[in-house]
């Protein structure tokens, strides 16, 4: 039997997870390759995701509604000619085993066991990558071992990169079967670090667990202040630790007004590893140095007590997969980059006559209407040539300049917002430019794009002008550092040459992070859209 495993894809950089909306197949179902096996939503993406192989659909490994880790096979596909359909029943959550538990068999001075799949199915758990230019990351501790079990979402193992020391918490429910790196080991992102089955009919068998790395020893002068160590207290200001940090910290007694007095260099002012090590042994030998530190990525305070509603006529409505994941990138958004706004106007009279006099030409040769949103897109990649800085993200203290244009246009949802991305958008013209937004806009609201069609976006375009407004201020797309808003094209009353006359105006606003761009920065690229806009070759073909 050949089996081809499906599964759960990454629709967008930032993405982690995605939920099974609908499986559009049952076990035993037949399927063609490309033909819909399940829909899937996200934060950015609801999609129909295609079956990668033609076959008999042999199992589902999980129901309807579930939240699956990306790169988590989901499903699997009997390729063989020869396989025979047959009914099974709908996929179940997974059940944990009642059988016996490592803990009772470790009581009775037994080995614990490797599970054996048996009729169950089995996880992959990878390398997550925790920043766009993070390549790898280090195993610092498994919290678990092999024959354990562990529920879904209870930390697996802790991870330290550049940017950040994390926990990382179990993609499913079930017994660990393989733990395939030892700790200390720095791994490529992606790769399978362990392996979970999820079958409730598991046998244990004797198994190798990876030896832990052996302890280094510090000899850390007697600590004679009575200041309480880390272990004893909370931060105070609302600075976060990653649990290997504080774990250094305990170990060589540092107290926790030692700890919030030193500078990080992770993101927002975080203290690392590498930070903390350094101040060790600097204070070893004497030239540690101490002060105030401030935390820009402070969160906001955590209120203990539930909020009231009030007893008149309210209801409560639970946000969906979709709306709960663009909060949470939002507000992600605000604490990572500082905003500032601009605003310029623009006269569109030339580009309006224009559009106008080919928009029958142009649907009757396309098959798609001519609007303006084109337009907008070719001068704002004409003004990211001039000012590259705007294509650019923030890695630390690093920029990333981005050669390839790659432009995400806002697509508005009955239920949210997704951001498809036209790649190398300055290789189009005008008339390619027009078709690749009708076929993203399309495509999104059908449920229809490709998980690389909502990833790789170096600056986005947003129109709230759709809906009548004249301007708006939207939230800059991570990791990007720009976002341009379209305001409604409304004819007004200007002043030309000390005359008035009635123009086809239209407000453009921007978004973009203070971090790296200043706003003398911000109002060239801003006045050089609008120079583009109103110097328009209205003598060109479509």
């Amino acid at each position: 039997m050949a089996l081809v495993d499906v599964i759960m894809p990454q629709m967008g950089e930032s993405i982690a997870e995605g939920t099974i909306s609908k499986w559009m197949k049952k076990v035993g179902d037949k399927v063609n390759k490309d033909e819909t096996l399940l829909e899937i939503s996200t934060d950015k993406v609801d999609s129909e995701i295609p079956s990668p192989s033609s076959g008999v659909v042999a199992e589902l490994l999980f129901p309807e509604a579930e939240t699956v880790a990306v790169h988590t096979v989901i499903a699997r596909i009997n390729t063989d000619v020869n396989a025979q359909v047959s009914a099974a029943p709908a996929p179940s959550r997974p059940v944990e085993s009642k059988k016996e538990t490592p803990a009772s068999a470790e009581k009775r001075n037994e080995a614990p066991a490797l599970p054996v799949q048996n009729g169950g199915g089995s996880v992959d758990v990878v390398m997550p990558q925790m920043g766009e230019s993070i390549a790898e990351g280090t195993i610092t501790k498994w919290h678990k071992k092999v024959g354990e079990k562990i529920a879904k979402d209870e930390t697996l193992l802790e991870i330290s990169t550049d940017k950040v020391d994390s926990e990382i918490p179990s993609p499913a429910a079930g017994v660990i079967t393989e733990l395939l790196f030892d700790e200390q080991s720095t791994v490529a992102v992606n790769t399978v670090i362990a392996k979970i089955a999820t079958g409730s009919g598991a046998v244990v068998l004797p198994k190798h667990t990876p030896p832990a790395p052996p302890v280094q020893k510090i000899d850390t002068p007697v600590q004679h202040h009575t200041a309480p160590t880390v272990s004893a207290e909370k931060p105070t200001n609302g600075r976060f630790y990653s649990p290997l940090v504080l774990n250094i910290a305990r170990t060589e007694g540092i107290s926790m007004d030692e700890l919030e007095s030193i500078p990080g260099t992770g993101s927002n002012g975080r203290v690392s590893k590498k930070d903390i090590l350094s101040y060790v042994d600097a204070k070893k030998s004497g030239s540690a140095r101490v002060g105030t530190v401030s935390h820009p990525g402070t969160p906001s305070p955590k209120f203990d007590r539930p909020m009231r509603y009030s007893t008149g006529r309210s209801e409560v409505v639970k946000m969906d997969t979709m709306r709960k994941a663009i909060a949470e990138h939002m507000v992600r958004s605000k604490h990572t980059s500082p905003h500032v706004g601009s605003v310029s106007e623009a006269d569109l009279s030339n580009i309006v006559k224009f559009r106008e006099k080919h928009k029958s030409a142009f649907e009757k040769r396309e098959g798609l209407k001519l609007t303006y949103t084109p337009f907008f897109l070719e001068a704002v990649i004409k003004a990211i040539k001039d000012y590259p800085l705007l294509n650019a993200s923030v890695d630390g203290d690093s920029i990333i300049l981005h050669k390839d244009i790659n432009i995400g246009i806002a697509v508005a949802l009955d239920n949210g917002l997704i951001v498809p991305v036209i790649k190398n958008a300055d290789q189009k013209n005008l008339a390619g430019l027009g078709r690749a937004v009708n076929d993203l806009a399309i495509r999104a609201r059908t449920k229809k794009l490709m998980p690389d069609e909502v990833t790789g976006g170096t600056f986005t375009v947003t129109n709230p002008g759709t809906f009548g407004n004249l301007y708006g201020f939207p939230i800059i797309n991570q990791p990007q550092v720009a976002i341009l808003g379209i305001g409604a094209i409304k004819k007004r009353p200007v002043v030309i040459d000390d005359a008035i006359a009635i123009r086809s105006m239209v407000y453009i606003s921007m978004s973009y992070d203070h971090r790296i761009i200043d706003g003398a920065l911000g109002g060239m690229f801003m006045q050089k859209v609008v120079y583009y806009l109103e110097n328009f070759d209205v003598h060109q073909s479509i």
